[in-house]
C-alpha cells in the first residue's frame, strides 16, 4: 500500500510521518484511527493508499491523537503561566472568540480534543499538572463528536490515583478570565492571584492542552510517561491465550514497540503493556485469535513461557505454551491444514 509522500508540517495541516504508520508495515493492516477520527473525511483509506485530502482539511488535529503510532504530527502553541509554585498550562479553541482568534497566537488551538495522553503526560512531568481552558460548544460542533480531550483526562487521574500520584487539575474558564490569566505573563502580585482563584471557584472542572515548549517531542508511547506501577491501569494491556497460541513469534516479529518480545535465553514470550501503542498489528497476523487488547486495564500478563519440543513430521524444533494441557506434537506450519501458505507468512 502507498501512504503516501511526507506532508510538510506547516501549523495549519498535518504532517505525516509515512514510515511510522502501521500500513506501511502490513498492508492489510485493520487501523483506521485517522479515517474514523476525521470529522471532514479527509483521510482517505483503500486498498491502494491512505492519503490526505489537504483541500478537504480544516487543521482540527483530531487525528493526532487518534494515531496509535504518532505518524501523525501538527504543532499546537501553548502557553504557559507559573501558578503557585507550579505552572499551569493554558488554550483557547478557535471557535472561542470568533472572528477574531488568530491560531498563531500562543495558548490558541484549533480543538481542545486534539490534545492526547501522551501530551498530557509530557506536560504533567515537566512540572505542568494545571491546566486551564476555555472553548465553545463542543456538542454543537462536529469537532466535539469523537474521544474528547475530558475523558482522557480522567482516565489518565484514575491511573494517577492507583499509583499514588497527583492528579492533573483541569479547570474551564471564561474567555475573559482566560484572556486575563495569559496577558498576565506570570505576575504574581496578591491581588491577582486572589482574583485569579476567584475566577476559578466559579467554574467547572474541564480540560486543556500541548506540551511542545515543555518537553523534547519524541515518539514513546502514552503508558512510558506513567510514573511506576505496573499493576495499575495501562493505557494499552496486550494477553496471550495459552490455549490459542501455536508459538509462531509472528507478534513478536510484527510489533514496532517490542511490547511482545520473545526472549529466547527464557524460552518466553515478555509483555512490556507500557510501551503498547494499541496500533493492533498484532490482532492482525494472529490468525489464531490468541492476543487480546484492552484500554485503560490493569495487566494480569507479564509473560507467555513456552517449551520447546522437535516436530514429529518435520523434524525442525518449534515453540509452543508451557501451560497447555496436550503439548503439541507437530510444528506449527505442519499442523495447519495451508502449509505452503503458513509458510509464506513466516518468511515475509
Amino acid at each position: 500500500m502507498d501512504t503516501g509522500a511526507i506532508i510538510e508540517v506547516d501549523g495549519a495541516r498535518p504532517g505525516f510521518d509515512a514510515s511510522r504508520c502501521v500500513h506501511a508495515d502490513i498492508e492489510t493492516a485493520s487501523c483506521r484511527a485517522c479515517v474514523d477520527s476525521c470529522p471532514r473525511s479527509a483521510w482517505r483509506l483503500d486498498d491502494a493508499a491512505l492519503e490526505l485530502d489537504t483541500g478537504c482539511c480544516d487543521g482540527c488535529g483530531l487525528c493526532v491523537p487518534a494515531c496509535p503510532r504518532q505518524a501523525i504530527q501538527m504543532p499546537l502553541v501553548p502557553a504557559c503561566r507559573p501558578l503557585a509554585g507550579t505552572h499551569a498550562m493554558l488554550a483557547a479553541c478557535e471557535r472561542v472568540f470568533g472572528d477574531g482568534l488568530d491560531a498563531a497566537e500562543e495558548g490558541h488551538v484549533p480543538c481542545l480534543h486534539a490534545i492526547g495522553l501522551s501530551d498530557l503526560l509530557r506536560a504533567y512531568r515537566s512540572g505542568s499538572p494545571v491546566w486551564l481552558v476555555s472553548h465553545a460548544d463542543c456538542a454543537a460542533c462536529p469537532r466535539g463528536q469523537g474521544e474528547s480531550l475530558f475523558s482522557r483526562v480522567a482516565h489518565l487521574n484514575t491511573a494517577l490515583r492507583q499509583r499514588g500520584q497527583p492528579t492533573i487539575v483541569v479547570r474551564e474558564v471564561s474567555p475573559t478570565a482566560w484572556t486575563g490569566v495569559l496577558e498576565a505573563r506570570g505576575e504574581q502580585g496578591p491581588h491577582a492571584r486572589r482574583d485569579f482563584f476567584r475566577a476559578l471557584a466559579r467554574r467547572p472542572a474541564a480540560a486543556l492542552l500541548r506540551d511542545a515548549p515543555l518537553a523534547e517531542e519524541d515518539n514513546r508511547s502514552a503508558g512510558e510517561y506513567l510514573p511506576d506501577g505496573d499493576d495499575a491501569l495501562m493505557p494499552w494491556v496486550v494477553s496471550l491465550d495459552a490455549s490459542r497460541c501455536v508459538g509462531c513469534h509472528a507478534c513478536a516479529r510484527v510489533c514496532p514497540e517490542a511490547a511482545i518480545r520473545f526472549d529466547a535465553a527464557d524460552s518466553a514470550y515478555r509483555l512490556r503493556h507500557r510501551a503498547c501503542s494499541g496500533c493492533a498489528l498484532c490482532l492482525d497476523v494472529c490468525e489464531y485469535r490468541a492476543i487480546t487488547l484492552q484500554s485503560w486495564a490493569e495487566p494480569k500478563q507479564s509473560a507467555l513461557a513456552l517449551t520447546s519440543r522437535r516436530c514429529r513430521s518435520c523434524g525442525v524444533t518449534f515453540h509452543s505454551p508451557l501451560t497447555r494441557e496436550a503439548p503439541a506434537e507437530q510444528c506449527w506450519i505442519c499442523a495447519g491444514s495451508q502449509p505452503a501458505r503458513r509458510l509464506y507468512q513466516v518468511m515475509n
